[in-house]
C-alpha cells in the first residue's frame, strides 16, 4: 500500500455521487482497516454550511446505507473529513483553497472531479495556475464519466489536463471496471486452462454482453436526452466489457500490459450502421420517455441500443459480438454469455445437442454459471443440460466490495489497469461517432418499446436472422426464448 499521507480532495461534494457512493466507500474502506489515518477527504460545495453540519449529514446516510454501521468507528472516521465552501466556476476562489489545503500539511493530494465533463479542463488549470499541483509528493487527478459528449470535445479535455497531469496520474473512472465480476473476467479466462485453451473462433459461436435497467431516466432527463443509451452506456461499460472479454493475453498484467491489448479490440472492432435492415443496429426509445421532466416532448433520443459487432483479429474471425442496453426494462441485470459451438460429429447419442454456455453474471447475482450436456437419467438416446453454478453474492457470510471501494483504493494505490486509459476513449468515440454519423435522423427507425418489457422486438428479430437468441437467466433450458 502506498503512502496515504494525502490530501483527497473531491469537487461535487454535495452531490448523490459523493454522498450515496464515494463517502461510503471510504467508510467501509476505514472499517475494513484499509484507508490509514494520515489520509485526509475535503468536500467542496456551493451551498452554506460547515464541517459538522456535513458530518451530520454523512452519519444520517451512513445508517440507513450501511449495515454494519459503527457509532464508534463513524466519530473516528468522520474526524478525516471536512467541509469547504467554494463555488469552483471563480477563479479568484483557488487561492483561498489552496491556503486551506497548506495548513492540512500533506505531501500528496489527489483531486476527484466529480462534475459535469465541461469543467474538467477548467479546473484543472486553476489548480496549475493557483499552484495547487506544486507540492513535495504526487498530485493525481480523477475524472467522472462520461470523459466528453463526442471525439472532439474528449479531445479538447484531454489536451488539456494530460498537460497538466500527464497520463500515469489520470484516472478516468468506470465505474463498471470496479464491479467484482468484471474484475473477474480475466481470472476466469486466464487462470482455467478449459477456458484458456478454447477462447477463440473455432470453439465460441458468439458472445453476448447485456446490461438491463428496470428504471427510466428519473431525475436525469436532462443529461440523458443529450447523451442517449449509445453514449451513456455503450461507449463505456459495453465496449470496455468486451475489450476485456476479447482482448489478447497481455504480456503482464500490469497497467501498461492490460490497456494496450484492450485498445487493440477497439481499434479492431467493426460495427455496420445501417439502421434500415434492423440486421445490425437496433435503436429503442420506451413508450413515456418523452413525457419525462426535462425531455424534448419530440426527442428521437434512445432508450435502447442493441447492435452486432466483429473483431477484426485472427482470434475472433467471423464470431458475432452482440451487445445490448437499455432502461426502462423487465429487470436489471449485467452478464456476459459466452455460447460455444455445437459440435457436429456422431455422438452415442441420438439427439439434437444443445450448446455449452459459460455465463459470467456481474449483477444483481454475482458468480460463473457453467451449462454442460450429460445423459438424461433412465435413458439411453436422450441429451439433458447440467447447470454447474457458482454464486458468489449468494454467500450470506460475503459481501462484495463496492465497484467504488476498489477503485478508490486502486487511485491512493497508483493503481490505473482498471481505469480506461486516453487511447482506449478515443478509440471508443472514434467507434461511437462513425456510428452518429452514419446515423443522424433515427426518428424513422426508432422502435418504442412497452416499458417494462424486453425491449423492442427489432432487437430479438435482429439476432434471430441469424438463427440465434438473447439468452435469459431465468429460462436457459429452453431452446429460444
Amino acid at each position: 500500500m502506498e503512502n496515504q499521507n494525502v490530501l483527497f480532495t473531491i469537487f461535487g461534494g454535495t452531490g448523490d455521487l459523493t454522498y450515496y457512493k464515494l463517502i461510503p466507500a471510504f467508510y467501509q474502506l476505514f472499517l475494513g482497516g484499509r484507508l490509514l489515518n494520515d489520509m485526509t477527504i475535503i468536500v467542496l460545495g456551493r451551498k452554506d454550511k460547515d464541517t459538522t453540519t456535513y458530518r451530520d449529514e454523512v452519519r444520517e446516510i451512513l445508517m440507513k446505507k450501511i449495515s454494519n454501521f459503527n457509532e464508534n468507528i463513524f466519530v473516528a472516521f468522520s474526524a478525516k473529513l471536512h467541509y469547504y465552501k467554494m463555488n469552483f466556476e471563480k477563479p479568484e476562489a483557488y487561492e483561498g483553497l489552496n491556503t486551506f489545503m497548506e495548513s492540512k500539511n500533506c505531501p500528496n493530494r489527489i483531486f476527484y472531479l466529480a462534475t459535469a465533463p465541461k469543467f474538467f479542463p477548467f479546473i484543472s488549470e486553476q489548480l496549475k495556475d493557483n499552484k495547487l499541483l506544486d507540492i513535495e509528493g504526487y498530485a493525481r487527478a480523477v475524472f467522472e464519466k462520461p470523459f466528453g459528449y463526442d471525439l472532439e470535445s474528449a479531445e479538447e479535455i484531454n489536451a488539456t489536463i494530460s498537460d497538466i497531469f500527464g497520463e500515469d496520474h489520470i484516472f478516468r473512472i468506470d465505474h463498471y471496471l470496479g464491479k467484482e465480476m468484471i474484475q473477474n473476467i480475466n481470472t476466469v479466462r486466464f487462470s482455467n486452462q478449459i477456458f484458456s485453451a478454447i477462447w477463440n473462433k473455432e470453439s465460441i459461436d458468439n458472445i453476448q454482453i447485456t446490461v438491463k435497467e428496470k428504471d427510466g431516466v428519473k431525475d436525469r432527463g436532462g443529461y440523458y436526452d443529450h447523451a442517449g443509451a449509445l453514449r451513456d452506456m455503450v461507449q463505456n461499460h459495453l465496449l470496455q466489457i468486451l475489450a476485456l472479454v476479447a482482448m489478447e493475453p497481455p504480456k503482464s498484467l500490469n497497467n501498461h500490459g492490460i490497456r494496450e491489448e484492450k485498445v487493440k479490440v477497439l481499434q479492431n472492432l467493426s460495427i455496420e450502421t445501417e439502421l434500415e435492415s434492423h440486421t445490425n443496429l437496433i435503436f429503442g426509445q420506451y413508450e413515456g420517455y418523452r413525457d419525462e421532466v426535462k425531455v424534448d416532448p419530440n426527442s428521437n433520443t434512445e432508450t435502447f441500443v442493441a447492435m452486432k459487432c466483429f473483431v477484426k483479429s485472427p482470434r475472433w474471425e467471423g464470431v458475432p459480438f452482440y451487445l445490448r442496453t437499455g432502461k426502462g426494462l423487465d429487470g436489471g441485470e449485467a452478464k456476459i454469455v459466452i455460447e460455444f459451438k455445437v459440435d457436429g460429429s456422431s455422438t452415442p447419442l441420438n439427439a439434437e445437442k444443445i450448446p455449452n454456455l459459460l455465463i459470467i453474471k456481474i449483477q444483481p447475482d454475482e458468480g460463473v454459471y457453467l451449462r454442460i450436456n450429460t445423459k438424461e437419467p433412465r435413458s439411453e438416446s436422450n441429451l439433458m443440460s447440467v447447470n454447474l453454478s457458482y454464486c458468489q453474492s449468494c454467500d450470506i457470510f460475503y459481501k462484495s466490495p463496492d465497484a467504488y471501494e476498489r477503485l478508490l483504493l486502486d487511485i491512493l494505490n497508483g493503481d490505473t489497469a482498471m481505469f480506461t486509459g486516453w487511447e482506449e476513449v478515443k478509440s471508443a468515440w472514434e467507434l461511437i461517432s462513425e456510428v452518429v454519423k452514419k446515423c443522424p435522423d433515427k426518428s424513422k427507425y426508432l422502435d418504442t418499446y412497452p416499458i417494462g418489457s424486453d425491449g423492442p422486438a427489432s432487437a430479438h428479430r435482429m439476432i434471430k436472422m441469424d438463427g440465434r437468441h438473447w439468452w435469459r437467466l431465468d429460462d436457459l433450458n429452453n431452446d429460444s426464448e
